[in-house]
């Protein structure tokens, strides 16, 4: 099958629907393997946390940032890795 001409398939899209589906199949898996919601919710929490602090630390591996010495410093920094992992 070819695809239409002048039209380019959109790979943000696909990484997006991807997800989805991935982590829509992770908490179905942890809805049959936990009774509790409150169980499913801190098995969650755990696996955000941990995701979280290899994100900072692969960043900060990266990168030569210094420390933060203000709120609106620690903001711009935010969105700064907001644009280099999640956008």
């Amino acid at each position: 099958m070819s695809r239409p001409p002048g039209r380019k398939q959109d790979s943000q899209k696909i990484s997006r629907e991807l997800f989805v589906l991935t982590y829509g199949a992770l908490v179905a898996q942890l809805c049959k393997d936990y009774e509790k919601d409150e169980d499913v919710n801190t098995c969650l929490d755990r696996m955000g946390y941990a995701i979280g602090i290899r994100l900072i630390d692969d960043f900060l591996a990266r990168s030569s940032v210094k420390r933060c010495r203000s709120y609106s410093e620690t903001a711009d920094m935010i969105a700064q890795v907001n644009k280099i992992y999640i956008l």
